[in-house]
C-alpha cells in the first residue's frame, strides 16, 4: 500500500513538474510586453512560466508568414500582435485612460502629449511644449545621441499615439532588474545542483521507489534545462527586438512636468471620456516606442526559427529527465517556477501603478 502511494505520488509530481510551465498566459505576455533590457531577457528565461505563449508571441510579432500559418495567425493584423504584445504605440495602437487604468486598444489616439517647462514658463509658449518642438528648440535630446528626423527619417515619433504607460511613473530602476537577473541565476543554478545532489548523492531518502536514480535523468533535466532558458531568451528577445526605443532628456538636466490631454471619443466601439492625465510628479526622462519596420523583423526570421526549436527541444528533454528524479528535484522546480512568477510581477509592480487623472468637460 505504501508502495503504492510513494507510486503514485512519484508520478504525480513527475508529471505536473514541467507542464505547469507550460501555462501563465496573461502574466507571460504582461511581461514580454514591457520587456526592453537584457536582464528582462534573463529573468524571463530562468524557471521559465508560459512556454507555449511566449513561442507563439515571438511568432506572431515577427515570425515569418510560414510560421504564423502553422500557428493559426496567418491572416492576423500586426496591430492586434502589437496591442497585446509590444509596449509600442503606432498608427494602429494607442494607450487611453478609460476612467480606471490605461489600456491599450486599436486605433488612433485622440490624444495630445505636452511638456511643461517650469524655467521657460515666461516664454511666449509659457512652457509648453510638444516632443517635437521640445527637442527642435534643443530642451529634449536623446539619451544615446542619436538624431532624430521627425518629417521623414522617423515620422512616427511625431505623429503616432503617446506612450503613456511607459512614462505616467517612475520605471523600475536598472539595479532592480540586474539584482533580480542575478537572483534568477543563481536560483537555477541551485536547483540544477540539488538535482545533481539526487544522483550523485544518494542517500536511502533519495531514492526513486526504492532504486538509485538512472544518470541520464539529470543529464536530460541538467541539458533541457539550459536548452529551454536558451530559448526563452530568444523568444523574448524577438520581441524586444521588434519595438524601436528612444529617451529623451534635457541636456541641462532640466525637469519637466509631462501630461497628456485625452478628447472623448468612440475608439474601436468602446467610449472614452475626456480626461488631463499628468504623470507622477516631475520628469528628467521620456521615453517612446514604436514598431520596426519590416527590414529589422525580417533579420529576425533564424532568431526565431532557433528559439522556438531551443523552447520546444528543451522543455521536452526537462520533462523526460525530470521524471527520473528524485520526488524532491521536482518539488523544488515548481518552487522555483513561483518564486520567479513573484519576481516577475514585482519588476512589474508598476503597471499597478496609476495616474492622475482629472475630468475634462
Amino acid at each position: 500500500m505504501l508502495a503504492a502511494a510513494e507510486e503514485f505520488s512519484n508520478g504525480f509530481l513527475s508529471d505536473l513538474a514541467p507542464l505547469i510551465a507550460l501555462f501563465g498566459e496573461q502574466v507571460t505576455k504582461q511581461f514580454m510586453s514591457q520587456t526592453l533590457y537584457w536582464s528582462d531577457h534573463i529573468i524571463f528565461s530562468m524557471a521559465p512560466l508560459g512556454i507555449i505563449t511566449a513561442v507563439v508571441s515571438a511568432i506572431r510579432v515577427a515570425g515569418p508568414n510560414w510560421m504564423k500559418a502553422v500557428i493559426g495567425r496567418a491572416r492576423e493584423s500586426r496591430g492586434l500582435a502589437e496591442v497585446e504584445l509590444m509596449s509600442s504605440t503606432s498608427h494602429d495602437v494607442c494607450e487611453l485612460w478609460n476612467g480606471r487604468q490605461i489600456v491599450r486598444v486599436l486605433g488612433s489616439a485622440p490624444v495630445r502629449q505636452l511638456l511643461f517647462f517650469p524655467d521657460k514658463r515666461d516664454d511666449e509658449d509659457f512652457g509648453l511644449y510638444t516632443l517635437e518642438e521640445a527637442a527642435q528648440q534643443g530642451l529634449l535630446d536623446t539619451e544615446d545621441g542619436r538624431s532624430v528626423d521627425f518629417t521623414s527619417a522617423v515620422p512616427h515619433v511625431n505623429m503616432c499615439a503617446p506612450n503613456i504607460s511607459l512614462n505616467f511613473s517612475d520605471p523600475v530602476d536598472k539595479w532592480h532588474l540586474r539584482a533580480a537577473a542575478v537572483f534568477a541565476v543563481l536560483l537555477q543554478l541551485g536547483v540544477l545542483a540539488f538535482q545533481a545532489v539526487t544522483r550523485y548523492y544518494v542517500p536511502a531518502g533519495l531514492m526513486k521507489s526504492g532504486t538509485l536514480v538512472g544518470s541520464s535523468a539529470f543529464i536530460l533535466a541538467a541539458t533541457g534545462t539550459a536548452t529551454l532558458g536558451f530559448g526563452m531568451m530568444l523568444c523574448s528577445y524577438v520581441v524586444e527586438q521588434s519595438t524601436e526605443e528612444f529617451v529623451w532628456q534635457s541636456p541641462s538636466d532640466a525637469e519637466f512636468f509631462l501630461v497628456w490631454v485625452q478628447k472623448g471619443q468612440v475608439v474601436n466601439d468602446q467610449v472614452f471620456k475626456s480626461f488631463l492625465i499628468a504623470a507622477d510628479g516631475k520628469r528628467r526622462l521620456l521615453m517612446t516606442s514604436h514598431p520596426c519596420d519590416t527590414n529589422v523583423l525580417s533579420r529576425l526570421d533564424w532568431t526565431i526559427v532557433v528559439g522556438t526549436i531551443s523552447a520546444i527541444v528543451g522543455f521536452t528533454l526537462q520533462f523526460v529527465g525530470l521524471r527520473g528524479l528524485h520526488w524532491s528535484a521536482m518539488v523544488l522546480h515548481i518552487v522555483a517556477t513561483f518564486v520567479m512568477t513573484i519576481i516577475r510581477t514585482t519588476v512589474r509592480c508598476n503597471l499597478a501603478s496609476k495616474p492622475f487623472a482629472y475630468p475634462l468637460p
